[in-house]
């Protein structure tokens, strides 16, 4: 079950409407369909003005981030990975990682499949809500984006990777840890000198 005051101020936050966060989430998720049951044109108009979506109806990045930062509960960690809600958070998790292959050669987006077995394994290790996840996960590509992708792991390597001793580590965990912590806020310089 959703916290309602938490999802509301996350809203006001972001400064979108609940009809808003759903026609982004209709968007990406190619349910057009279930659109009858909002004003969406004028909703679209909002949006695109306010920067969610591109004229041409894709989400952009700021809106992208609004919906996969949507805040959610310890509840919505579930043990059966299948379940569709679920598999909703892993498509937003995978959606993070940019297309195509990274420098080392490997596709930075891996199959589902796979992904799914990285969480069943993250889960059983690690209590991290998906809000945090994601919140790690957007913090994580935005740190390597910088420097073109270079030594990013893909989206697997990134929940789990194994170790020449036959371990696990998990570069996820870690950055939930970092978003758990404050830290990933930038630090802003004690000190301005104005140069005349």
């Amino acid at each position: 079950m959703y916290n309602m005051k938490e999802l509301f101020e996350y809203l006001e936050l972001n400064s979108i409407k609940p009809n808003g966060l759903y026609i982004l989430w209709c968007l990406s998720n190619q349910r057009k369909s279930h659109l009858t049951n909002v004003e969406v044109h004028t909703e679209l108009r909002r949006l695109i003005n306010e920067g969610f979506i591109n004229s041409d109806y894709s989400l952009s990045t700021k809106g992208l981030q609004v919906l996969t930062c949507v805040p959610v509960t310890q509840n919505d960690i579930v043990p059966d990975i299948k379940q569709n809600d679920a598999m909703d958070y892993i498509d937003r998790f995978v959606s993070i990682f940019p297309k195509g292959k990274l420098p080392s050669g490997k596709p930075a987006r891996v199959n589902k499949k796979n992904l799914e077995e990285a969480f069943k394994w993250f889960f059983k290790n690690y209590t991290y809500d998906w809000d945090t996840i994601l919140r790690a996960t957007w913090y994580y590509v935005e740190i390597y984006e910088k420097d073109n992708y270079k030594y990013m792991r893909n989206s697997q390597y990134f929940i789990r990777k194994q170790n020449t001793d036959k371990t696990w580590d998990s570069e996820l965990a870690n950055c939930c840890e970092i978003i758990i912590n404050g830290d990933d806020e930038p630090e802003s310089s004690h000190f301005s000198d104005k140069v005349v």
